[in-house]
């Protein structure tokens, strides 16, 4: 299964499309079970820090070069 898969766009899930969270470009978080491993798979993980991230970076419009300049940026002016 590849990576890609296991992120599914809000906006994608259509009892959801209409919330402030698909314009946000959010990925839907799957629930988990597991206390101990389900939070750290990477179907949840992964769409738990994608949404994390600053709006800016979350833009589908944004460049490569310019998301990983960006994220560079945010990541060191939070340590």
């Amino acid at each position: 299964m590849y990576l890609a898969m296991l992120c599914v766009p809000v906006a994608a899930v259509a009892s959801r499309q209409h919330l402030r969270s698909a314009a946000r470009h959010q990925l839907a978080v799957p629930s988990y079970r597991l206390s101990t491993y389900g939070r750290r798979a990477f179907a949840v993980a992964g769409p738990m820090t994608w949404n994390a991230l600053p709006t800016q970076l979350r833009c589908p419009d944004v460049t490569t070069v310019a998301f990983g300049r960006s994220l560079k940026t945010v990541m060191f002016s939070e340590y």
